[in-house]
């Protein structure tokens, strides 16, 4: 038969403690805001150290064509030569300069000049413009005429005047862009330092608030598991590692519907040792880092549990031999009856009764006939099928329900397999012990409808076989009436 096992109670071991983390918000939010000021005041600064870097490349271009267009102008005055292609390309330069746009240097490299800039600088171009157009206009009435040689020949002073004003501009660019590398580089090591020093901070803060988080919840007597967006366990204070018997590195990552199983209200469950474990779960929340967090109380009721669990095993059981007792029975054979009654099966019904066991008692003492009840009872179970139950009534007396068998050949069969068990003597405390037994059989609904007529009947049936001699069985037989004769 199959009768449920009575659960134990354990002490459990103790677990490791459990990290948590806690954060203050605002700390946080002020971190992060110096971090995006930082941030964009460095942007703001290497954006204008570009800016002046690419002025100063720019400069340096107009600088290099002036020094060339002077070195030509000058070239050209002393050599008056007619035509020049070195005017074509010295016209092209100073129209550059003016507008800007894309010029060979002498060279034979493509270049793009940007327009001259600064009234200083504009101001000499104009003149330079002035002049050129003067000796163009002079050169083509006369070529190479004494008014246009003058004209050509003060350029070039005109030219190094703008050489100078672009010099000077080229260098308070490279300065400024010196300047503004050199604060940004303050900047980002000013930067690092607070930012470093907020993190610090922050950081120091971060684990003392963990800390005091760890602490208080492993002194809390009830375990406490911190609960993931799935449900899986991010966390377990030391309570509930100790009242489930797992370490934290067990929990974390698995739900407690793999661990505990719901019973009435209850989740029961086993350690890994097989100990038993019973909690009550009050879910809740906690203010986090992130936002708010699921966490599950879990309560210990393992005691209470078992302990109701232990008297109602006893109040169904017999406390001799754990069997199934009186006030079991009359339960399990209404349900069972009602289900046969309602399937259309047939049950049947064993009472049996121990031969010579008195004198067992007289002989060997009572601890002698308790340890060999106790024997029988576990052959007894051994002998039955997944579905039945077999109950002891009385001092040497026990009843079998099996439910579901074909006939009364059936229940025979069953009846000499329950015989079967005291082929073999029995070894209670260095004595070896014969016993016997006879056995009444009965079947629902032919020999009865209830409880009380299918006992009746089995144990009419037991008597004869007791009569007929030991180790006997014997089934009921049903007159026409259909009563138990």
């Amino acid at each position: 038969m199959r009768e449920s096992r009575l659960s134990r109670v354990c002490d459990p071991p103790l677990m490791p403690p459990h990290r948590a983390s806690s954060t203050s918000p605002l700390s946080s939010r002020v971190f992060w805001v110096i971090t995006l000021v930082f941030c964009v005041i460095e942007i703001a600064i290497l954006l204008q150290a570009y800016g002046r870097h690419q002025e100063q490349n720019d400069l340096a271009g107009q600088v290099a064509l002036v020094h060339q267009g002077t070195a030509i102008t000058w070239h050209m005055a002393a050599d008056n030569t007619l035509p020049d292609p070195r005017y074509r390309w010295l016209d092209s330069v100073l129209h550059a300069l003016l507008s800007g746009g894309s010029v060979h240097t002498l060279e034979n490299t493509l270049v793009y000049l940007p327009p001259v800039e600064g009234a200083d600088a504009r101001l000499a171009l104009t003149e330079i413009l002035a002049r050129w157009g003067s000796f163009t206009r002079l050169n083509t009435l006369g070529p190479n005429s004494p008014a246009a040689n003058s004209e050509l020949r003060a350029l070039a002073p005109a030219m190094t005047q703008l050489s100078t004003q672009l010099t000077k501009q080229r260098d308070d660019a490279t300065r400024a862009a010196t300047t503004l590398m050199t604060l940004a580089l303050g900047t980002s090591i000013t930067g690092f330092v607070a930012i470093g020093t907020l993190l610090l901070r922050h950081t120091r803060q971060s684990e003392r608030s963990g800390r005091l988080l760890r602490s208080m919840m492993n002194q809390i007597g009830a375990g406490v598991c911190i609960l993931g967006s799935t449900d899986k366990i991010a966390d377990a204070n030391r309570a509930a590692c100790r009242m489930l018997g797992r370490p934290r590195k067990s929990l974390r990552g698995k739900r407690l519907d793999e661990i505990l199983t719901e019973n009435d209200g209850v989740w029961t469950g086993e350690r890994p040792d097989g100990m038993p474990i019973a909690v009550e779960r009050i879910p809740g929340t906690i203010e986090g880092y992130k936002g708010p967090l699921r966490i599950m109380t879990l309560l210990d009721v393992t005691a209470r549990h078992l302990t109701a669990e232990c008297l109602q095993h006893l109040a169904h059981h017999d406390a001799l031999t754990g069997l199934p007792n009186r006030s079991f029975l009359e339960g399990h054979f209404k349900k069972e009856l009602t289900r046969s009654k309602d399937t259309g099966t047939i049950l049947g019904v064993a009472v049996i009764d121990l031969d010579g066991f008195k004198p067992v008692n007289d002989t060997y003492g009572h601890a002698v006939g308790d340890a060999l009840l106790v024997q029988i009872g576990q052959r007894l179970g051994t002998a039955l099928r997944i579905s039945d139950v077999i109950a002891r009534t009385g001092g040497d007396e026990f009843v079998g329900v099996f439910p579901d068998v074909n006939n009364r050949d059936s229940l025979s069969f069953l009846g000499e397999r329950l015989l079967g068990v005291f082929a073999h003597p029995f070894e209670v405390r260095e004595h070896t012990i014969a016993m016997s037994g006879s056995i009444g059989l009965a079947i629902a609904p032919d020999d009865g409808t209830d409880q009380d007529s299918l006992l009746r009947a089995a144990d009419a049936a037991m008597y004869r076989a007791k009569q007929a001699g030991k180790r006997g069985m014997q089934l009921s037989a049903v007159d026409t009436s259909g009563r138990a004769a």
